[in-house]
């Protein structure tokens, strides 16, 4: 019996905890909760801004010489002298001799052209006395009326002046010839190759060196679309590069013309820049030398008036995102005018002070809210919002 009392108190016990402990839970006061906010995505902004935009159209070429002559024999002898200069690079001044010929039969040949033409000179002089001597004959012969030609010997007269005139032009080739013997530099030169030596017989028309100019230009293939850039009526400054080890070499230069057609393979336009005397003794004067391969920046014309996006701004080839002033969003196609490496210039479609989006925002929607946090360095200071849009 005592037994059965003690059980029944445990049982009673442990049933009175469990309902306690049941009251606890039910009459626990709730906690606040607090409502969920959104999060929106954050864009990086700047303001759209006008300004005036300088084209710049890179390009590369080979630096050639302006120009090139096989330098040829104009008269047939041998070869008497050659400059100590005559070898292969060393460089020639305009009208500098490089060798020549023996001019012995050239002198003869001048002294006997000298001599008829004198002859020739006497004989005119002489016709011209017989002529006025004819005339005054017939005058005192009392012939009357005009005197034929015959009688006046102009046949005579006109035949001794043509001799006259061949031997004066005889004499003036024999000269030509003879300062011919010494074959000169054409203009200011390098030497390419030489093909004679003192001693070797030439004949007229045989080669004697391949020169080259000391003004060097450039063939620069440009785009279609870059040549629109580009004002051939004006001045067109040019740039040329070279990197040789840690070092860069500029050169400055300017565009002479265009080829005047079209590439059909790569569509392109070919452009000659010429490049600008350098000062000698330098590294600029020493590497420029032709086969030398250039990196070229042409100016182009100048833009008015357009805003310069960078090319993360950009959906697509021509759509951006704007943030209107209540800080939603707007997916709007605009005007590109020229797509640089890193920016794009842009002509219509924004307005002075919009806000652009430079950072990426996915799945992107019209009328998206979005927090602003603008470019550093770009109008202002952060946008300190953080909650909904109003």
């Amino acid at each position: 019996m005592k037994n059965w009392v003690k059980i029944a108190l445990s049982i009673l016990m442990v049933l009175a905890g469990v309902g306690i402990s049941w009251m606890l839970v039910k009459t626990k006061p709730k906690a606040a909760q607090k409502p969920r906010s959104a999060t929106l995505p954050v864009v990086e902004v700047i303001s759209a801004s006008k300004s005036d935009y300088a084209v710049r159209i890179s390009s590369q070429g080979e630096v050639l010489p302006g120009r090139r002559t096989s330098l040829a024999a104009e008269v047939s002898g041998r070869v008497i002298w050659v400059s100590p200069k005559f070898e292969v690079g060393e460089r020639f001044e305009e009208d500098e001799i490089l060798v020549e010929i023996d001019r012995a039969d050239y002198e003869a040949a001048e002294i006997m052209a000298a001599s008829e033409l004198a002859t020739a000179v006497l004989n005119l002089e002489q016709e011209r006395a017989r002529s006025e001597q004819a005339k005054r004959d017939w005058d005192a012969l009392g012939g009357g009326g005009k005197a034929s030609e015959l009688v006046l010997r102009k046949p005579q007269l006109e035949s001794a002046t043509k001799r006259v005139d061949a031997a004066q032009a005889a004499l003036d080739k024999t000269k030509r010839d003879l300062s011919r013997t010494k074959v000169r530099a054409p203009y200011a030169c390098q030497i390419k190759a030489t093909f004679t030596e003192k001693g070797s017989s030439l004949v007229a028309g045989a080669p004697v060196a391949d020169l080259f100019s000391r003004d060097f230009e450039l063939r620069l293939p440009v785009s279609l679309e870059d040549f629109r850039f580009i004002d051939m009526t004006s001045t067109v400054d040019v740039t040329f590069m070279a990197r040789f080890g840690g070092d860069e070499i500029t050169w400055k230069g300017r565009l002479l013309r265009t080829e005047g057609q079209v590439d059909r393979g790569s569509q392109s336009v070919f452009l000659v820049a010429g490049i600008a005397p350098v000062e000698p003794d330098t590294a600029a004067a020493k590497f420029l030398v032709p086969g030398l391969f250039l990196q070229a920046e042409l100016t182009g014309k100048t833009l008015s008036a357009v805003y310069t996006l960078p090319r993360r701004a950009f959906y697509g080839k021509d759509r951006i995102l704007v943030v209107n002033t209540d800080k939603t969003t707007e997916l709007r196609q605009v005007m590109v005018i020229r797509t640089e490496r890193d920016e794009v210039v842009v002509g219509k479609g924004i307005g002075e002070g919009e806000l652009v989006a430079i950072s990426p925002v996915p799945n992107v929607i019209d009328g998206m809210s979005v927090k602003i946090n603008r470019e550093p360095g770009n109008n202002g200071e952060n946008d300190g919002e953080t909650g909904l849009s109003d």
